[in-house]
């Protein structure tokens, strides 16, 4: 990056960490939210960091690229104001629950979700841990949180009462329409056995608070009652405490009936997409819930639990469950089915809410706190 730059240009140090590696939310967001800065922003310098603080993946293969001469990656061990790279920074933004260090640079971080805090069984204790120091020392010294819901940003005010709401501001995600320009796969859909409109999807890290022992009981149900017996088709790594996941599902019998893929790729993502009959997220807790903006971008009716943030996306109460009940799942399932013409009256009310979800639309936001937190360093 060139010393000489115009005497209103911010250098921002954004962490690009999240998206070396198997992507999940964090990576899914940084990747798309700095592609959208990139499209919108050409005075500004960023500088992007694949390793950030004690965070350094091994493979960074995959890690997110900008081709803009203002956007450069950096790759360094040592994080602190001796550094030339981050002495010249003027704003550091952290995208992976750590908080930036020794570094006088203003501080800009994003907190997704404080589940770790109201649902401490739903992680190990390690990140736990790791979770609640970044977000405590965020909420005490970061000069502007980004909460990614209203719902995260309300659930932090209520843990952190002492922190000014005007320190926090609500970023939604934005829709990936790159997943709606991949490649059509289907035939790698035919290998696991699915066909076009032929299953149910559920997309998400296989982990306690995604509460996929409920749907498996309300999926064991479905079949029982279904004229059309669809399959199930879950996608998504293996997070965290559920090594018997597989045994759940031969116990209740459904074997040759739910297809588990593991993590795919993108192009396979949206395949699945394309192809199913209806998404089902029955979520315990999420701060954003991205793969519900997702199923609604490829037109599919949406059937999710109605807590946490996931009915600032859902346009339509019709659809949305309640993650205690199997029955209530099941229900839902049948009824896209069985009543006639609810299924194209679902997809119509939620694209209707689409439109306040946009990477751009985001990116200018994040443009606006960069500045605002510019403005306030100058009144110091």
């Amino acid at each position: 990056m060139e010393e000489n730059v115009e005497e209103n240009t911010v250098r921002i140090g954004f962490d690009i960490s999240q998206t070396c590696e198997t992507k999940s939310g964090t990576g899914f967001f940084a990747d798309q939210l700095i592609r959208a800065l990139a499209d919108i922003d050409k005075e500004n310098e960023y500088v992007l960091f694949p390793h950030f603080y004690d965070y350094r993946p091994i493979d960074m293969s995959q890690m997110t690229r900008v081709e803009n001469e203002n956007f450069q990656p950096r790759v360094i061990s040592d994080f602190s104001d001796n550094t030339k790279e981050i002495r010249n920074l003027d704003i550091v933004h952290s995208n992976n629950f750590r908080f930036p260090q020794n570094t006088r640079a203003k501080k800009v971080v994003t907190i997704y979700d404080v589940c770790f805090l109201e649902h401490p069984e739903y992680t190990t204790e390690g990140n736990r841990l790791f979770c609640y120091q970044g977000t405590l020392d965020a909420m005490l010294f970061a000069d502007r949180i980004i909460a990614i819901s209203d719902y995260t940003k309300q659930r932090l005010l209520h843990f952190f009462p002492s922190v000014s709401e005007n320190k926090i501001e609500t970023v939604y995600c934005g829709n990936r329409e790159t997943l709606l320009r991949k490649e059509d796969k289907f035939e790698e859909l035919t290998h696991l056995g699915l066909g076009s409109e032929s299953y149910f999807l559920s997309v998400g890290t296989i982990e306690p608070r995604k509460n996929y022992g409920t749907l498996l009981r309300a999926y064991k149900d479905y079949l029982s009652k279904s004229f059309f017996k669809r399959k199930l088709c879950i996608a998504g790594g293996y997070g965290w405490l559920e090594n018997d996941f597989y045994d759940s599902i031969e116990n209740l019998g459904l074997k040759s009936n739910v297809i588990v893929t593991g993590y795919v790729s993108d192009e396979i993502l949206s395949s699945l997409y394309r192809h199913c009959y209806a998404f089902i997220y029955p979520t315990w807790y999420e701060g954003f819930g991205m793969p519900v903006l997702e199923a609604i971008n490829f037109g599919k009716p949406v059937i999710a639990s109605g807590v946490t943030s996931i009915p600032e996306i859902i346009n339509d109460e019709t659809m949305l469950i309640n993650p205690n009940s199997s029955e209530d799942i099941m229900e839902k399932m049948l009824n896209l089915e069985e009543k006639q013409g609810l299924y194209n009256k679902i997809v119509l009310k939620n694209n209707i809410n689409i439109e306040k979800f946009g990477w751009k639309k985001a990116a200018g936001k994040i443009l606006d706190i960069y500045k605002d937190v510019m403005e306030d360093y100058d009144k110091c």
